[in-house]
């Protein structure tokens, strides 16, 4: 989490021309140790939510997220973006068969990029916009939009404590 002030950014040309030269760095350590010429990706700031960045594979783009990228660029570049890079190496050079963190994806970013391998960040999060209250035989649960939706198309929740069903109540 950054709370420091003097580390908040806004997306400039330069912070878009530093995430660019994270991404042919990293895409050029790849080319040179597999031997094999790679697709440069695209990127965007169209992820939300709790999810600092998504690969997607089948479109070779990278979505990241532009509340937790201004709370730390430097961080956010050094960290998330070679994350992404690396799931997309991972799919371009081994196709779909491992896994989302495997060890292919870990020793792409450990060895190749020099990045820790984690597969979470510690962005603060934004607050949810919508709450929706939920009951079950113990407690009240609070449900984000997304997850109400999902409720209300079939899927049935359970109180971890209670293991009784939730039922919604009422919008917070």
């Amino acid at each position: 989490m950054s709370s420091n002030p003097a580390s908040n950014c806004t997306v400039t040309p330069a912070i878009r021309a530093k995430i660019t030269a994270k991404i042919a760095h990293c895409i050029q350590l790849a080319e040179r140790y597999f031997k094999i010429k790679l697709v440069v990706p695209t990127f965007n700031f169209k992820q939300r939510g709790r999810t600092a960045g998504t690969a997607y594979l089948q479109t070779n783009e990278m979505r990241f997220n532009l509340f937790m990228l201004k709370q730390d660029c430097e961080k956010f570049i050094e960290q998330v973006v070679p994350h992404e890079v690396a799931h997309l190496v991972v799919f371009q050079v081994y196709g779909s068969r491992p896994k989302p963190h495997g060890p292919e994806w870990t020793a792409i970013m450990e060895h190749l990029f020099n990045v820790e391998a984690d597969r979470t960040h510690d962005f603060d999060v934004p607050s949810p916009k919508r709450l929706f209250i939920y009951q079950c035989d113990c407690q009240t649960h609070e449900f984000t939009a997304h997850r109400h939706g999902r409720a209300k198309r079939g899927t049935q929740y359970l109180c971890k404590r209670c293991k009784g069903h939730l039922a919604f109540v009422r919008a917070k």
